[in-house]
């Protein structure tokens, strides 16, 4: 049996207690501390704002006009219209422009089952407008489709729309931004884009994915979802494994341009996500996104390439200017070309028509006759210089049949030799004056005979009006049009043909180039088609 505790002790240990407590809470507390906070996010490298940064406009921003050629091409058989910019002397980053405006292509022949072929537009197309328009690789979808100056035309419920931007102009360096709309009757089907940058210094490209390094994905892939998660308002601190993130952030990498502030940029689109941050419960985004890296982060991540392009910003655009319309060469095969040639000079008005020629960026084949070459030897020079072709016309004209084998090759011979002497070109194909060969004539010369499919009958002296309406309306894609620069009408209407030509969407191209730089050794021929 325990021993009784009396109450009033119960009563005294319990106050001890109570005491004791009180001591514990008051007196024996550790000190609070005034400066503690809340843990926060760590320092982050990168930044994600909200929207799709401008593009950087380095002083004096962009390029001039005369620096860049542009192209338009409309083709209604399988639906495509689009817009591009080409660099002169180098040709690495216009052969990957080509590229991608000829995947796009591919696509429509491939939805409708069409063959792309050149087209031109009808009279008063309003195809010399070539440039691009400026913020479409930015504009909504729905609003690109219903403008007629960049829309595909609708060919069997689908179309391809391609537009582009210029996103960067500094040094020698050169970034223009493609992108493709394809679309069917009900909606769009597909809206991609690819940035190409031309260094005209070294003569390379690089598209904005291959900017950077193999490893740049992998290191930027955890600090962007980082930046998503924190511009979301989430809470964790706790660093989440997302092995989505750097295979669904490559595309972005392809939007790469120099940020404005320093450093490097690119944009994720609307609708962003990955495993990572759907577990964490933040939803996709709801529109672009752009992260910025700055200089000391991105320079180390970059290729050679990309940092020529970070050390480029601020500086004026110096790239090369087109002085020439060779300096750019055509692609016939991709845009409706047609040669305009000229008989029987060169004359006193040769030097007006080649002024107006470098006006218009236009190049002619001049087919120039042996007894001139020596007086026009600085005329035939300038004709050189300035991207134009010269073929031989005979010796003074005679009618090539009527004459024996001995006198066939001496015109010929005689003219190329004074041609080549006067010009300093290859003389590599002829014109049978009147147009009058026969199988003899072509197996002497062992040239090509170029004639026409587009004859003006200049020499009759038709109004002005009437020789340009002739030009312009009965020229096809792969023409070849017959004057003559001796005759005053002719050498006044230069410009205006060219104007309408340029307004149907034709480029004027060297015979040569009408033959995709191959012209056929032998046989005569009437145009490129």
């Amino acid at each position: 049996m325990s021993a009784s505790v009396p109450r009033s002790a119960r009563a005294l240990a319990v106050a001890a207690v109570v005491v004791a407590a009180s001591v514990v809470a008051s007196g024996c507390a550790p000190a609070v501390d005034e400066n503690w906070s809340p843990p926060t996010w760590p320092a982050t490298r990168l930044t994600v704002v909200e929207g799709e940064a401008a593009p950087l406009s380095a002083e004096p921003g962009q390029p001039l006009a005369s620096n860049v050629s542009p192209e338009r091409i409309r083709q209604d058989g399988v639906g495509i219209q689009a817009r591009y910019l080409l660099l002169p002397q180098v040709p690495a980053f216009n052969d990957a422009v080509r590229g991608y405006i000829r995947a796009a292509i591919a696509a429509r022949q491939d939805a409708t089952g069409a063959t792309y072929r050149p087209q031109a537009g009808d009279v008063g197309a309003g195809l010399n407008d070539r440039t691009c328009t400026p913020g479409s690789t930015t504009t909504p979808a729905a609003q690109l489709l219903v403008d007629p100056a960049v829309a595909g035309p609708v060919v069997g419920g689908g179309a391809a729309t391609v537009v582009c931007d210029v996103v960067w102009a500094a040094g020698t360096l050169f970034g223009e931004r493609l992108r493709t709309v394809m679309s069917n009757a009900d909606a769009v089907t597909a809206d991609t884009a690819e940035t190409l940058f031309g260094d005209a210094a070294v003569g390379d490209v690089a598209s904005g994915a291959q900017l950077w390094t193999p490893d740049a994905l992998g290191t930027l892939a955890a600090e962007v979802v980082d930046g998503l998660r924190r511009a979301a308002g989430s809470l964790s601190l706790a660093p989440v494994a997302d092995p989505s993130a750097a295979e669904r952030l490559a595309g972005a990498f392809a939007t790469t341009i120099p940020a404005a502030a320093g450093g490097m940029q690119f944009t994720i689109p609307a609708g962003f996500t990955t495993d990572g941050l759907a577990a964490l419960g933040i939803p996709p985004t709801d529109a672009a996104r752009t992260v910025l890296v700055p200089t000391a982060v991105a320079e180390p991540l970059l290729t050679d390439f990309g940092r020529r392009l970070l050390a480029s910003v601020g500086q004026p655009y110096s790239g090369p200017s087109v002085t020439r319309p060779g300096d750019v060469p055509v692609d016939c095969s991709l845009t409706p070309c047609v040669a305009l040639t000229y008989d029987d000079g060169p004359s006193d008005l040769t030097p007006s028509m080649l002024d107006a020629l470098a006006t218009h960026r236009a190049s002619a084949t001049f087919f120039a006759m042996g007894e001139k070459a020596n007086r026009y030897a600085a005329t035939l020079q300038r004709m050189v210089a300035e991207g134009h072709l010269i073929g031989n016309h005979s010796w003074n004209h005679p009618s090539l049949t009527k004459l024996t084998d001995a006198q066939i090759a001496s015109q010929l011979r005689d003219t190329t030799a004074a041609l080549e002497a006067a010009s300093g070109q290859k003389i590599t194909m002829f014109r049978p004056p009147y147009g009058d060969y026969n199988a003899r004539v072509l197996a002497v010369a062992q040239m090509p005979a170029i004639l026409w499919d587009v004859d003006t009958e200049d020499w009759e002296g038709p109004a002005d009006d009437v020789l340009i309406e002739r030009v312009v309306t009965r020229s096809k894609p792969g023409s070849i049009v017959l004057q003559h620069d001796i005759h005053g009408n002719t050498a006044r209407t230069v410009g205006a043909i060219c104007d309408g030509l340029l307004d149907r969407g034709f480029t004027m191209a060297t015979i040569t180039e009408l033959f995709q730089g191959s012209v056929p050794k032998s046989g005569a021929w009437r145009s490129a088609r």
